[in-house]
């Protein structure tokens, strides 16, 4: 059933909650600390990807 007001939307999301937290579910959990590691590995995967693209069309050029 869709809110009507503001007020009821409220109560709504509040009964969600409650019922969140009665079942053992946190509804806000605490921010995941940051994992710089990831960033590297796609970093190297997107400069390894690119450096393939630009040898294939290079060799192309390239008469032995």
């Amino acid at each position: 059933m869709a809110a009507q007001s503001v007020e009821e939307h409220l109560a709504e999301l509040a009964e969600i909650v409650n019922e969140a937290e009665r079942l053992g579910i946190d509804p806000w959990p605490a921010d995941k600390p940051e994992r710089p590691w990831a960033k590297w590995a796609l970093g190297s995967f997107m400069i390894i990807l690119m450096l393939s693209a630009v040898s294939k069309v290079l060799f192309r050029f390239v008469t032995v």
